[in-house]
């Protein structure tokens, strides 16, 4: 592209009709516009304006939490996952790579921003303040822009759907749901933080959660969709396996937690198709919870037997009856992915990856699944779409190149202060890095930076673009 001239930058980056109703009223136009114009004039200007358009399709990422390369091998040997098979068959496999420990909220930011927890600032669960009240982490914790601030202040659409620490919700080109939307989800995050809590040295009191009221999605607007979906038909085929309280009488408490995992997916997932069916996204990421928090209670029923302490082994008709329970929640992750796949261009990137497997402690002296060691760290990882090599099945993808790799596959170039790099497997050209995304402030639903926003203003009138 040839060196564009003042006024050609500004058609290039801001719509026609917007600019001329901006040149002619010479007024402040509204923050998260301006924010986003100024970035992408910004980009251009560091890129040098040379570069070529970005390849057509969007991305999708699915999470699912704790899902085992294991049991995905297995089940998908026995011909149960038709929908993970798919991806393999027109795309590749492997695994998805996490630096230790093994705590999904660090993990799962890890992926978004393409660094680690000292730069993006989310350490696990939770953190204390000076005095020693426990907070659990929230987006507000976030140091560092996530790819849904990337691609909103680049001015592409964005979908994000229950991703962890993600609330409050922040304003995005696009829309956002945010981890606590879901029922009962807020305070499940809260009793698992106080856990956490109780362990360190110095907590006082019961943990809080920052913006516990309010709203869910951003936009605003959008509630009512999000809403509807709460009453939703059933998401796919497979019922919820643990909908029969009077075949799971002894979890009592518990029993009902499992079911209330399963409705939670299916509205997480229910609401993504519905982000997707409206706006059409550039990016969707979706995370789905219910396989790592099943597999907490029920893993022990498929390990051999030889793995689990001779005293903690539960009788043959109860291991049955988890192993059924847990497989066909596999199953039922598997009808997901094929719904939000089903009608995805071929050219689009599709990403399904977990955080981490799973593992029996033996030396606990209760017989829960754990992810603690390096034995559970490899998490599951299929991708297909262009540039995505095929028939290959040794993938392995560090959890800070995810971001990256969507950034280079999207033709936005990656930044040197990313701790990840684009995947050297990819078959995709790489923009020259550019020094860092986190320039522009992040705003959260129902608030406004006036002075942020001055700032702004004032940026662009010495580029000549404000009176």
């Amino acid at each position: 592209m040839p060196h564009l001239r003042r006024t050609e930058l500004i058609n290039e980056v801001i719509p026609v009709d917007m600019h001329a109703r901006f040149m002619q009223d010479r007024k402040p136009i509204r923050w998260a516009r301006t924010r986003r114009c100024l970035t992408a004039m910004a980009t251009l200007l560091i890129a040098g304006c040379n570069a070529e358009p970005a390849p057509t399709g969007r991305v999708l990422v699915i999470a699912v939490d704790g899902a085992s390369t294991r049991l995905i091998a297995q089940l998908m040997d026995e011909g149960r996952l038709p929908n993970f098979s798919a991806l393999a068959r027109v795309g590749s496999s492997g695994v998805s790579r996490p630096e230790l420990p093994l705590l999904s909220p660090r993990i799962w930011t890890d992926v978004v921003t393409g660094k680690l927890p000292e730069r993006h600032g989310i350490q696990g669960w939770v953190h204390l303040s000076q005095d020693g009240t426990p907070h659990l982490y929230s987006s507000r914790d976030r140091t560092a822009h996530a790819l849904w601030n990337i691609l909103s202040d680049a001015g592409l659409k964005v979908g994000v759907v229950n991703w962890l620490m993600t609330h409050p919700p922040e304003v995005v080109n696009g829309i956002m749901v945010s981890d606590h939307a879901a029922d009962g989800m807020m305070e499940d995050k809260r009793a698992l933080a106080q856990t956490f809590a109780d362990k360190i040295d110095g907590t006082q009191g019961e943990v809080r959660v920052d913006s516990p009221t309010g709203s869910f999605v951003s936009p605003s607007t959008f509630r009512s969709q999000v809403e509807a979906e709460r009453s939703a038909p059933p998401f796919t085929e497979i019922s919820n396996p643990f909908a029969d309280l009077q075949d799971w009488p002894r979890f009592g408490f518990l029993g009902d937690f499992m079911r209330q995992v399963y409705d939670n997916d299916d509205f997480a997932a229910s609401v993504a198709l519905r982000i997707e069916s409206e706006i059409q996204p550039d990016l969707l990421l979706v995370y789905l919870p219910g396989v790592d928090r099943i597999s907490h209670f029920l893993w022990d029923a498929v390990e051999p037997i030889e793995t689990i302490p001779e005293a903690l082994r539960r009788p043959p008709e109860v291991v049955v009856k988890h192993a059924r329970a847990l497989i066909a929640y596999y199953e039922y992750v598997d009808q997901v992915i094929g719904r939000l796949v089903q009608n995805r261009s071929p050219e689009d990137l599709v990403i399904v990856m977990s955080d981490h497997g799973f593992e029996i402690d033996p030396k606990s002296d209760v017989l829960r699944g754990v992810h603690d060691s390096p034995a559970a760290r490899d998490g599951i990882l299929f991708m297909r779409g262009r540039g995505v090599p095929k028939g290959r099945s040794d993938l392995v993808m560090n959890m800070v190149d995810v971001a990256p790799t969507i950034l280079a596959w999207l033709g936005m170039p990656p930044a040197t202060d990313m701790d990840g790099v684009p995947a050297v497997f990819m078959e995709t050209d790489t923009p020259t890095p550019i020094a860092s995304y986190d320039t522009t402030p992040i705003e959260y639903l129902g608030e406004k930076d006036e002075a942020v926003e001055r700032r702004i203003i004032d940026d662009l009138k010495a580029l000549g673009y404000v009176e």
